[in-house]
């Protein structure tokens, strides 16, 4: 004869607590741990505009031209900081084929600008070869860069001509009464070096 165990009363209440606990545990999920993001540098892009302007270009014949092997292939560079200068850079060339106007030249206030100049001996006169693309300062060292089109646009004439240009820089970036050191980069190439003091 099989024996009948009274369960205790307590004990109902013991087994519906353990399935609570069971069911809380199981549905419990631990919050992910989530990595710091990876630092990483900061890249600044610059937008201020171009610290120069430009003024006009031309094909032009140096004024000694005859001192001029007619096999050259140079850059000449010009630092102009004054009227005069300018007067006297004008009274050493003549210039045809003039892109932009003089009104351009009339309007240079060079208590608030200085002009950047160079040409090139020789090239065939086609287009508008020479351009000024940059220009940086770095202390009292300034760097211009300027591109020579190899296949300049534009109808090719039958004679040898200089291609000129020129920029204006805003002068309040120079520091004053210091000689500044202009390199002159043609296609990223050193080709003529000025030094000149801005007062």
């Amino acid at each position: 004869m099989s024996r009948l165990w009274k369960l205790p009363k307590s004990l109902p209440m013991l087994c519906v607590a353990l399935a609570v606990l069971a069911a809380y545990q199981g549905t419990e999920t631990s919050t992910p741990e989530i990595a710091s993001p990876t630092a990483t540098s900061e890249v600044s892009v610059s937008t201020e505009a171009p610290q120069y302007r430009y003024v006009n270009s031309a094909w032009v014949a140096p004024h000694n031209a005859d001192e001029i092997s007619p096999f050259a292939q140079e850059l000449r560079a010009f630092v102009i900081t004054t009227q005069d200068e300018l007067d006297l850079f004008n009274g050493g060339i003549t210039s045809r084929g003039t892109r932009g106007t003089t009104t351009s030249l009339g309007r240079i206030d060079f208590l608030e600008s200085v002009l950047v100049a160079a040409y090139y001996v020789w090239k065939p006169v086609q287009g508008d070869p020479l351009s000024v693309v940059g220009f940086a300062l770095d202390g009292d060292q300034a760097i211009v860069e300027l591109d020579l089109e190899e296949s300049p646009q534009g109808r090719p004439r039958p004679y040898m001509l200089a291609p000129m240009t020129m920029v204006a820089v805003d002068r309040s970036i120079f520091p004053s009464g210091q000689p500044i050191a202009f390199d002159f980069q043609l296609n990223g190439e050193p080709a003529a070096k000025v030094v000149a003091t801005i007062e």
